[in-house]
Parts: structure tokens; sequence; C-alpha cells
């Protein structure tokens, strides 16, 4: 892991631990959201498709969900990341849609929590069945196993192809010449006139 890497996580971690149970799951959510949209950003073409269905106000793929999904399909994440992540995501949900009464407290933040399948640290003194720490914990180790993925899948970038060229669709008459040799032919004829 670089330093630079290590120092940003450690920020991220020690502001995680100040913000109230609401915050945590909406920022830790956020860094998981962004560092996927960035993945995919990274495998897509560069161009301006790309920011409309990543980035624009109503873009297809600017919501959590879709893009848990896309990783996912496209095998830009892997199936314990799939269901960790998914997870989390109910969990910022659950805060993120409460008006008010919520905490890690709440039973059904309880069960989610207990669901998180993330390595838990052994030795210490750790409150390994503490709902806010297992969130915490998996978000962290999400976040690490996620930091570096954008620059990794940017190695398979996609480019743009020519699957055909314009002279291969381009209109002809057999009076002229014959098709070219190796290209699809559609044939367009007019019918005989018959009285």
């Amino acid at each position: 892991m670089l330093l630079s890497t290590a120092e940003d996580l450690a920020n991220f971690v020690s502001e995680l631990k100040r913000e109230s149970d609401r915050g945590l799951a909406l920022v830790s959510a956020a860094l998981i959201d962004d560092k996927l949209g960035d993945t995919l950003k990274s495998l897509c073409c560069e161009n301006r498709s790309t920011a409309k269905l990543l980035d624009d106000g109503n873009a297809p793929l600017g919501t959590f969900s879709s893009r848990i999904e896309l990783c996912f399909a496209l095998g830009l994440i892997d199936e314990f990341e799939y269901a960790e992540i998914g997870i989390l995501r109910k969990v910022r949900n659950e805060f993120a849609h409460a008006k008010h009464g919520i905490s890690f407290k709440s039973a059904r933040i309880q069960g989610l929590c207990s669901s998180l399948k993330s390595d838990l640290p052994e030795g210490g003194d750790y409150p390994l069945t503490d709902p806010r720490f297992r969130f915490m914990n998996s978000s962290v180790s999400i976040a690490l196993r996620l930091y570096h993925r954008p620059e990794w899948v940017a190695l398979e970038r996609r480019q743009p192809k020519e699957w055909l060229s314009r002279e291969a669709s381009k209109w002809r008459s057999f009076k002229d010449a014959a098709p070219p040799e190796g290209l699809p032919v559609m044939v367009i004829g007019r019918s005989p006139i018959t009285d």
C-alpha cells in the first residue's frame, strides 16, 4: 500500500469515528459509491457518453445501486464485494430515508450489520458484536479493496473501435460493379411491374 493511500484511509477512519450514526452510514457509502463510479469511468471509453451515463443530473448509472450492479455484471467487483456493498447500501438507505429516531441500535440496522462478512480484527478489546463497529469495519475493508481499483481497471480501458467501415455500408448499384469480396450484402431490387 502506498504511504499516501494509508494516510488518506487513516484520515478517513479518524473522521468516521467522529461521525453521528447517520453521518457514518452516509459518508461511508458515499466513498464506496465514488470508488465504484471511478472504476466504471476507468473502464469506459473517454468520451462524452461516459459522463452522461455516470455523472449527469439524471444519469442512468448515477445511483449507488446501478453502479453496484454494473460493476458486478462487468466483473469489476467480486461476489464478496458485491454482497458486502449491497448490505452497506441497505444500511445507508435506512439512515437516508428515516426522518428521525434511527441509530445502529435499531433492530433493522442491527440485523443488517450482523450479516456483514468482512474480516474482524483478532485480539485487542474490539467490540466485535457492536453494529456500528461492524459497519465501520466493513466500510473501511471495502474502501481499502476498492481504493486502487480504478487504476487497475484503467489498464483494461475500452477504446473506440470501428466495427464496420463506412465504405462497407455504402449504397452500391450492381450496374456499376459487383460488391467487394468478403463484405455482407443486402440486395434491394424492384419487382417487375406486371399488369
